[in-house]
């Protein structure tokens, strides 16, 4: 008996699969350019024909589509909502036949699409989302993180703002291609002050697959939004991934667009596009905002970036390109951060953890976990300028950061000396010995490449900034393993000799305990 109600389950589960059909539908549109791309999130409307009940609602996925498991019979398609795509309002109606034990799959496309008189949605931005973004790149570079565009896979050319990259000659470029996640080194090529663009050259294997976004600079002809225009931009903010951010034109001028979007103070340099999809410009931020909010953006006219980008290709035309090699990461850990709830009591009276601080000849190091680095908040060591963000998201990984010392000089102790003598008494008058300019780090005898090599910059009144360094190591990088670990500093005013500090390998067993 119960092999023949197992039998009789199995044909009853067999004969209801065969009495279902599949209903795959796919909403995609195609852009001015000749690219189709998928609408993800729209809500259809799925009902039966003649109806015998509600319509079911479902919404298509990131790759624009949707899959039912249904009846066999007739079916009504059906968009719930007119949707507006580069400029006209489509809707759809479709009639749709599904036969038992088969695939019927229904393509929703401009060619078959109902014009609509308005429409109050968009899919302007979610599609540019879909098509552009594994193209959109984030850039590190020392003092600040940013975002970029392939405007040439054949070549390694990735585009971005002058401001996004500041001083820097050598920069860190990371991509994603699906749940990839790559890294490389990256050259700054072009940087120009009077355009505000800048473009940045990597190893061309590295994006040979990855979709450029034309410049238009070849043909000359280019779109520029006009007052009140919605315009997009393509964000890629540090453990955020990337957004779209959309806004209104509020003005236009020949050196630049003016706009409502706003962009992260980690996001300048990602590409801007117009309502028809084009490629309006790249996005801004002034280096004098706030970096640690979310910023009014301007535009650079790609129009305006053509001339830094020609000069870009005669640069990199039988040059050896930079390396191919992948560059350290954050582990995926990174992107979360566990809520901590203190109790109150003894619990909330705990003492903080001490962060350890080891003085070599001209810098101290202090070593930090992420946790100890956010206990610092009420100590000036807390300040992590334009890396304090960083830090507060980061997680499984050691920070060492690298301060140069203070000393009172000798001519400065005479000057308090003589002070004295006419009854002032002046507090010691101090300066940093040397600033920061580089740091290696050993394993024995193996060089620790960093995950990044980070400067904090501080800006004093009347004086040259102060530079530390802040450099992040893998959780597990430095440890028992090691037979020895060393850290060589060095400073601008002496680049080519070291300041050598060997630590315990013990230590950074302190560090990783809970």
């Amino acid at each position: 008996m119960p092999k023949l109600a197992a039998t009789l389950a199995l044909v009853s589960t067999l004969a209801a699969a065969q009495a279902t059909g599949t209903l795959r539908v796919r909403v995609v549109l195609t852009d001015a350019s000749g690219v189709a791309t998928p609408v993800p999130r729209l809500v259809l409307l799925v009902s039966d024909e003649p109806p015998t009940a509600e319509p079911r609602r479902v919404r298509t996925a990131a790759d624009g589509t949707v899959e039912l498991k249904v009846a066999p019979g007739t079916y009504v398609v059906e968009l719930d909502e007119p949707i507006a795509f580069r400029g006209k309002a489509y809707t759809w109606t479709q009639i749709v036949e599904v036969r038992a034990g088969s695939e019927t799959v229904l393509d929703l496309t401009a060619g078959n699409a109902e014009s609509a008189e308005s429409a109050r949605l968009s899919a302007d931005s979610a599609t540019l989302l879909t098509a552009w973004r594994d193209s959109v790149v984030e850039i590190w570079t020392p003092t600040r993180h940013a975002a970029g565009f392939v405007i040439d896979a054949a070549r390694g050319l990735v585009a971005t703002s002058q401001l996004a990259v500041g001083t820097a000659t050598s920069v860190e470029v990371q991509l994603t291609s699906g749940t990839e996640r790559i890294k490389v080194q990256g050259r700054v090529v072009v940087s120009e002050r009077e355009s505000g663009a800048a473009v940045v050259w990597i190893d061309p294997e590295t994006i040979r697959s990855t979709r450029a976004i034309d410049p238009g600079c070849a043909g000359g002809s280019f779109t520029v939004p006009a007052y009140k225009d919605i315009i997009t931009t393509i964000t890629a903010s540090m453990f955020g991934g990337k957004e779209v951010s959309d806004g209104a034109v509020t003005r236009v001028t020949t050196q630049a667009i003016f706009s409502e979007v706003r962009i992260g103070s980690d996001s300048a340099g990602g590409p801007v596009f117009a309502k028809s999809g084009a490629l309006a410009g790249i996005g801004a931020i002034d280096d004098k905002q706030d970096v640690r909010r979310w910023n009014e953006a301007w535009v650079i006219p790609i129009e305006r970036a053509c001339g830094a980008i020609a000069t870009a290709l005669q640069k990199t035309t039988g040059v050896t390109p930079p390396p191919a090699a992948r560059l350290p990461l954050e582990p995926i850990a990174a992107k979360t951060r566990a809520l901590t709830i203190v109790k109150s009591g003894a619990a909330a009276k705990a003492p903080r953890s001490t962060a350890p601080r080891i003085s070599a000849a001209n810098f101290d190091l202090t070593f930090l976990t992420p946790t100890l680095a956010r206990d610092l908040d009420a100590d000036a060591r807390g300040d992590f300028g334009t890396w304090t963000d960083y830090v507060r998201d980061a997680d499984q990984v050691i920070l060492v950061r690298v301060s140069p010392q203070f000393e009172e000089s000798t001519w400065k102790m005479l000057a308090r000396g003589a002070a004295a003598t006419q009854g002032m008494a002046l507090p010691p008058l101090k300066s940093f010995t040397a600033n920061f300019a580089q740091l290696r780090a050993y394993c024995g005898d193996t060089e620790v490449m960093p995950i990044h090599p980070f400067i904090i910059e501080h800006q004093a009144p009347e004086r040259p900034p102060v530079r530390e360094g802040l450099y992040v190591f893998a959780i597990d990088a430095f440890g028992p393993q090691c037979s020895g670990v060393r850290f060589s500093m060095f400073s601008e005013k002496d680049p080519k000799n070291a300041d050598t500090k060997a630590i315990d390998p013990k230590l950074f067993e302190q560090l990783n305990k809970p």
